[in-house]
């Protein structure tokens, strides 16, 4: 029993260390997290008001990330970004204010700190649309994918995208290709069968092998529609300052 309960006290001194070790010292340094945002709140002797500080925090670091953005691309353009993309700009990123909770409260001497969290996709999507714009396909782009999947998506700049459906095309046709020359092989081998139990084998590969091959068809046939769909609804991004 003694053993037991020492057991349990480890484990249990493990989960808060490892609960406790999730965003580190965050009091002295912001977590580093490619996926969130992090701010402070406090020390406020009220934990709600602390809360509020972390929001305001987050506020104020997503307004200076967005302007200073805004100010940089304006710059890189040699020019002004119109008033009306930058107030849509700046209310996209009030907007995306929604995503923030509080992920974790210490309280100290001083008061309550609260750590306060945020995705970072909804503001990197705010960031890359001053640099980038979505530009529709040009037909060269559909007929190329029409005639060779996934070169539409290679003409889009979509490298990686491009050679996954080129690939998955190429290894679902060859797939097709090779059922087909076994199951020729298997109905052949079963016509000049000796014994009754042979050919009852080849007919069974045969008949596998076929459903192999149809499966593989579809399969390309697939590919090849949402290579189609692909290059048709998706968009490519155009660098602003190359359109």
């Amino acid at each position: 029993m003694r053993a037991i309960g020492f057991l349990v006290c480890i484990l249990s001194f493990c989960g808060c260390g490892l609960r406790q070790a999730e965003f580190g010292n965050w009091v002295v340094r912001l977590p580093e997290d490619s996926d969130y945002f992090y701010a402070v709140g406090g020390p406020n002797p009220d934990r709600t008001a602390a809360n509020d500080n972390a929001r305001a925090e987050m506020a104020k670091f997503i307004s200076v990330t967005v302007d200073s953005e805004i100010e940089r691309v304006t710059v890189e353009q040699d020019g002004e970004i119109e008033t009306t993309v930058v107030d849509q700009l700046r209310l996209k990123a009030e907007e995306t204010l929604e995503n923030v909770s509080i992920v974790e409260v210490r309280k100290t001497g001083e008061g309550y700190y609260t750590l306060a969290r945020m995705p970072s996709r909804p503001i990197e999507d705010i960031l890359e649309s001053l640099r980038f714009k979505k530009v529709p396909p040009t037909a060269g782009e559909i007929a190329r994918s029409v005639l060779l999947p996934g070169w539409g998506q290679f003409q889009k700049d979509q490298s990686r995208k491009g050679f996954g459906i080129l690939s998955g095309q190429a290894l679902t046709i060859g797939s097709s290709a090779l059922f087909y020359v076994l199951k020729s092989s298997a109905e052949e081998d079963m016509i000049y069968a000796k014994t009754p139990g042979v050919r009852k084998a080849y007919q069974q590969d045969s008949q596998t092998l076929k459903s192999l091959m149809i499966s593989s068809l579809i399969t390309a046939g697939t590919v090849y529609i949402y290579n189609l769909v692909d290059v048709t609804a998706v968009p490519k991004k155009v660098p602003i300052n190359q359109e």
